[in-house]
């Protein structure tokens, strides 16, 4: 019955697709005798607690539908949250404007600053930091992080 979190991942690409959604990461963890699979998922656009419940029953019906969850296990459907990295590119445009915490490599360093975000264009990201416009590549960034602002 219960198959890797690979073959569930590999399963529900098509269902997030259609939603216009992606996947960020699943967790899997035993609650006594089932288990809670936690997708978190993310959009180009505003990710909404509609589209997460929607994502979730279709989610959770294929699951059931092609025998990879047991009845009792539990599907929850989350954002990642403000206060987790970034992973995709894809991720950014939303958040042009924002203020960053960054940590990226540059050359043999590996630089820390809060930057904000200006634009993105193909595989790189523009910010500004501290007056002057920075470009970085994506693959240069270890870590990026939104900075909470309650202005």
């Amino acid at each position: 019955m219960y198959n890797s979190l690979q073959k569930i991942r590999e399963s529900i690409e098509p269902i997030l697709n259609q939603n216009n959604s992606f996947l960020i990461e699943l967790r899997s963890a035993r609650i006594k005798d089932a288990t809670r699979f936690t997708f978190f998922i993310d959009k180009e656009i505003s990710l909404t607690i509609d589209d997460c419940y929607s994502i979730s029953r279709q989610i959770e019906k294929f699951l059931l539908d092609e025998n990879l969850i047991d009845k009792k296990d539990q599907i929850e459907v989350s954002s990642p949250g403000a206060d987790r990295p970034l992973i995709f590119l894809k991720q950014y445009p939303k958040y042009i404007g924002k203020e960053f915490l960054v940590i990226y490599n540059e050359g043999e360093q590996k630089l820390r600053n809060k930057m904000k975000l200006l634009k993105v264009e193909d595989n790189t990201l523009f910010f500004d930091f501290n007056g002057s416009t920075m470009e970085i590549t994506f693959n240069n960034i270890v870590e990026a992080k939104t900075i909470l602002s309650f202005k």
